[in-house]
């Protein structure tokens, strides 16, 4: 037999003893549907399963190539999300912290689901914890995922007691600014730049988008360098998004809202903005005056009616108090509002102008030579870029995300959206389209309202401000609960208020007064206002709210009796908790109900389907509550009623779907129960068979309704539907911030026109002065890998990249010019201290050019201390260690850069 017989017959024989192996090894490849579960982005994921000998895993995720949002693509966090189903450090079970032990020590001992709610019910009791005394912590209670739960939960229960850690960072702080203009507050932002469209790009203090990453931002970022546009990104450090920049501009941190000043000064003198926009679909020609106080105010008729002056006339006609078109008056007869009022006008015997004119008064100081002292950004380069986006069309100025940074950043965020008004780009082609989910939500809210009736189901019909004005008075008006405590962060601000101290205005599911409620400095009604027990889920505020030691001071209290944390993995949170509960991961459940398809601009519906069986003893949510229910008031059939006022699912239904599950068996009843009359009530809104909806969510993951340019033919606002806005209008006159303005508040941050908000890195001194040799601006930023604070950094595919980039991801970013006088290069261990406060922390240095001068520049992914976390545990420096508690006045937004910081580096003690 020659050799190459030998070796073919070999192979035969191989091919032989292996065929039985192979036989049983065939796996079975399937497809499911779900929704990422690692941002706000929430992308739409196509799940692929392999079945073999039985066990079912999922073995990789895509971009849903059917999704008009992220359109089949997926960021790095999405595509490993598996990793967290299959994280051999996941909680696998219930824990109860072990007798003895303290919080913080991480100590636990497995329980059954039985006992730890046992356990829970009798430490209630025992300690007679009422239900003010609960505080809810959770990125849930305002996310779309949980908000429906979450919510209604907590009115049940009569709990008005809610920090979300959304709200702080980003939903109150910055959108609520942007909303304050364009009146689409809801739960994320609800605008979707359309940048496939536009010509020029403003970048923003923002590399969330783009950088960060959101997925349906990312693919229409790169559609819009791929057809031409022009992008310019204002940010102190070389992003990810500076970086695909046609222009970075190095700005000094926290100076951005005079830039934007600047540009809004420029584009009003140069009259670089769509003025029959202006004139007829903002408040721009709105007619104020001055108070006795000097503020402006509005002029309106007899019946609080907005007045306007005819051009070329000095009549002051009415127009409808809300509605979308100044064009005609409050008696539908045609009228021509100027945006410009005759000199000597008087309206209620008082001089007045335009909401233009008194615009361009407040800013006529702020010229591009006034904001290049704080800026760094020379005069003329100020005044090209307001130029450049004046004049082309379309345009956009990016929302922005993640707005706590500066006590400036409200305001920011509300100029931002000015600026995007004054070229009419929003709500169209090229400019800032909202959700298509959205859209839908104002038409049925302006319908409902048309015909005289109330919004039944709030939390699912209510739209923009409207929605905002119900939470507030949810959750603030203690008259709504038997006890008739309000949420102490409202109590907290009365008091200060009274004491005459500075207190937050709008301290909305914020954490202003948890700290003195723990402490018992908080009073009500002759009283202490106690928080002694802690219900947390999927939110870790040891490691994302400021600074660290402050709640691990509150999670440590002796006076907390009682904290219960929900989670899929063990942050460093969990520790603290007495009583940890195993979520089961987004690839493992069915949602409860099915949702509009987030900031997508086609009105699409979506859900998810479990790609697997849960693999370990965990359970969904929805459940939790309702088992927490029967522990806080044993209350549970008005926790289902209050799900029925507030989201239309009805409770009848519900009931006895649940009823119908848990005799069966079913894990999740509750959860089961949900999702099985929301599919009915779905289906039978979009006049369609169940089995088709399902069918076509299977197969597809989404069920489209309406297209994008549809829904802007119809529905597109403020052009044929008004704003949520007060007005309905674009609003550049706030009358909400006049309102808190007449109730005492008068700081700059409530100024009802654009305005300068100073921002105090260094109290006494001035942005252009000279910092020390060692002292530096500080910023932070996420990293494209890791959600904000996120436990996914625990991922091992996530992990190895960090890793693999350490020193770009784990250093402090510090210029050349400014480390080399240090003595400190790439590597060396260094000491990073808060010139304010006197916090401090180790890290090492990154020396980059790539980083403005005067900054020292983190991610703010890492510094994880819980040892549980094998992967995560250890790697970089905890941001929250250096960031102390400050907060604005309207929401309580956090100041996290708001201070600069002292580098040396590290001398280690030699022993003698």
């Amino acid at each position: 037999m020659t050799a190459a017989a030998g070796a073919t017959a070999g192979l035969e024989l191989l091919r032989v003893a292996r065929q039985p192996a192979l036989a049983q090894a065939e796996s079975v490849e399937d497809h499911a549907y779900t929704i990422c579960n690692f941002c706000s982005s929430l992308c739409n994921v196509r799940v692929t399963t392999r079945t073999r000998g039985g066990v079912k895993r999922v073995v990789k995720l895509d971009g849903n190539p059917y999704s008009t949002l992220n359109r089949g693509k997926m960021c790095a966090r999405g595509q490993s999300g598996l990793r967290q189903t299959y994280d051999s450090d996941r909680i696998k079970t219930p824990l109860i912290r072990v007798e003895g032990s303290k919080r913080g020590e991480f100590a636990f001992r497995p329980a059954s689901w039985q006992e730890a709610f046992a356990y829970i019910d009798r430490k209630t009791k025992a300690a007679a914890i009422k239900p003010f005394e609960w505080t809810m912590i959770g990125g849930w209670t305002s996310c779309v995922f949980y908000m429906n739960w979450a919510v209604s939960f907590a009115l049940a229960n009569e709990i008005p007691n809610i920090i979300a850690s959304p709200m702080q960072h980003c939903v109150t702080t910055g959108h609520f600014g942007t909303d304050m203009v364009t009146g689409n507050f809801n739960i994320h932002e609800e605008v979707l730049a359309d940048f496939d469209n536009a010509r020029y790009i403003l970048m923003v203090a923002t590399n969330g988008g783009v950088g960060g990453v959101s997925t349906c931002r990312m693919v229409r970022f790169a559609a819009a360098k791929k057809n031409g546009a022009k992008v310019v990104a204002l940010d102190p450090r070389r992003s990810e998004t500076a970086a695909k920049a046609d222009e970075w501009i190095q700005i000094r941190p926290g100076t951005d809202l005079a830039f934007c000043l600047a540009m809004l000064n420029v584009m009003l003198e140069e009259e670089l903005y769509d003025d029959i926009f202006l004139a007829r679909r903002t408040n721009m020609p709105f007619l104020v005056a001055k108070n006795a106080a000097g503020e402006w105010r509005l002029e309106t008729d007899a019946e609080k009616r907005p007045l306007v002056v005819e051009e070329d006339s000095t009549e002051a006609r009415a127009l409808a108090a809300f509605g979308n078109d100044n064009f005609h008056d409050a008696r539908g007869k045609p009228v021509q509002p100027a945006l410009v009022a005759p000199e000597g006008l008087r309206v209620n015997g008082k001089p007045a102008i335009t909401v233009m004119q008194a615009q361009m008064l407040e800013v006529r100081d702020f010229t591009p030579e006034w904001a290049a002292r704080s800026t760094g950004v020379d005069a003329a380069t100020i005044r090209r870029i307001a130029r450049e986006f004046g004049t082309t069309r379309p345009a956009i100025i990016d929302p922005g995300w993640h707005g706590a940074r500066y006590n400036s950043v409200l305001m920011l965020r509300r100029v931002q959206a000015m600026l995007q008004a004054l070229n009419g780009g929003i709500d169209k082609f090229g400019g800032w389209i909202m959700g298509g989910e959205f859209h839908d939500k104002a038409a049925r809210m302006y319908k409902v309202h048309a015909g005289g009736g109330e919004v039944s189901a709030p939390l699912t019909m209510l739209a923009g401000m409207p929605f905002a004005k119900m939470v507030v008075g949810a959750f603030s008006d203690g008259k709504n609960f038997s006890h008739g405590h309000p949420g102490w962060a409202w109590a907290w601000s009365a008091q200060q208020k009274a004491a005459g101290k500075p207190h937050v205005a709008l301290p909305v599911m914020a954490d202003t007064g948890l700290e003195e409620s723990v402490k018992g400095k908080l009073m009500f009604g002759g009283e202490p206002y106690r928080t002694r027990a802690l219900l947390i889920n999927a939110a870790n505020p040891v490691r994302h709210y400021y600074p660290d030691s402050r709640w691990k001071e509150i999670l440590s209290s002796p006076e907390v009796e009682l904290v219960v944390a929900v989670d899929v993995l063990p942050s460093d949170t969990t520790p603290y908790a007495d009583v940890i509960l195993p979520n089961s991961t987004y690839l493992e459940r069915s949602e409860p109900t099915i949702y509009g398809n987030g900031v997508d601009h086609d009105l699409c519906y979506t859900t998810r389907y479990a790609a697997i069986d849960p693999l370990y003893e965990t359970e969904e949510t929805p459940d939790i509550l309702l088992a927490m229910t029967h522990i806080i008031s044993g209350a549970e059939d008005r926790f289902l009623e209050t799900i029925d006022k507030l989201t239309g699912l009805p409770a009848a239904e519900v009931k006895e779907a649940y009823a119908r599950a848990k005799s069966t068996g079913r894990r999740g009843p509750f959860s089961a129960a949900c999702r099985e009359v929301s599919f009915r009530e779905t289906a039978k809104e979009l006049d369609i068979d169940i089995a088709a909806l399902d069918r076509e969510l299977r197969q597809k993951g989404i069920y489209r309704k309406t297209d994008k340019a549809t829904l802007l033919q119809t529905h597109a606002m403020p052009h044929v539907l008004p704003l949520p806005t007060d007005s309905g209008r674009i609003e550049f006159y706030a009358p909400l911030l006049a309102a808190l303005r007449d109730g005492g508040h008068s700081a700059p941050n409530f100024n009802v026109l654009a305005g300068d908000v100073p921002v105090q890195c260094r109290p006494g001194k001035t942005a252009e002065a000279p910092l020390d040799r060692d002292e530096f601006y500080f910023a932070y930023g996420k990293v494209p890998t890791v959600s904000y604070a996120s436990t996914n950094s625990n991922n091992p595919v996530i992990a190895a990249i960090n890793q693999f980039r350490g020193e770009v991801y784990f250093g402090l970013w510090i210029h050349p010019d400014r480390a080399h006088p240090l003595g400190v290069a790439t590597g060396d261990e260094i000491e990073i201290t808060n010139a304010l406060t006197g916090q401090s922390a180790r890290g090492h240095a990154f020396v980059t050019r790539m980083v403005h001068r005067d900054v020292a520049f983190h991610h703010s992914s890492f510094g994880g201390e819980n040892k549980a976390l094998t992967r995560a545990f250890g790697l970089g420096t905890a941001t929250n260690k250096l960031i102390p508690y400050q907060v604005e006045p309207v929401v309580a937004g956090f100041r996290s850069q708001e201070f600069t910081v002292k580098v040396a580096k590290t001398v280690e003690a030699r022993p003698a």
